[in-house]
């Protein structure tokens, strides 16, 4: 399964239930604390959003998913990639061309959050040019690590 094998779509604003269906099929199966009414009240919630689909053929494998956080920073919300997709490239990719359209779009900072259980994610994170901004707990007792990256 080599990187060229994989496409991938993106979407501004809403999605509808077509692409939504698979999103949150993976969202449930990659998160442990998944919630699908949050999920689908959260994406709801933001006109601005911003999503980009990875399929290999017609299986979604991989999705990324932001939306403003105010007029200069743009918050790199969700993603995930199947565990047998990993290591391929795929959320490079998915990151490249988030970044890229915050960078178009004129804002400023990409902002995302992680916790000390993603680490994979963490890693790719400061990688990829972001720093750790602030560490916070969040209502459920989660400690969230905030990464922000300045677009130039």
């Amino acid at each position: 399964m080599a990187i060229n094998s994989i496409t991938f779509k993106t979407i501004e604003g809403l999605l509808n239930e077509n692409q939504l269906k698979p999103i949150r099929s993976l969202y449930l199966m990659l998160f442990n604390d998944a919630d699908a009414n949050f999920f689908i009240k959260r994406i709801g919630a933001h006109s601005g959003l911003f999503s980009i689909m990875a399929f290999e053929g017609q299986t979604l494998v991989g999705f990324k998913i932001g939306y403003p956080y105010n007029k200069t920073t743009f918050y790199s919300w969700i993603g995930g990639v199947s565990p047998e997709y990993r290591r391929q490239g795929i959320a490079i990719n998915l990151a490249a061309l988030q970044e890229g359209y915050a960078k178009a779009s004129g804002f400023k900072t990409l902002r995302t959050k992680s916790m000390n259980i993603y680490k994979p994610m963490m890693i790719l994170n400061l990688k990829n040019g972001f720093d750790i901004t602030k560490f916070y707990t969040n209502t459920k007792g989660q400690v969230k690590i905030v990464f922000e990256k300045q677009l130039s």
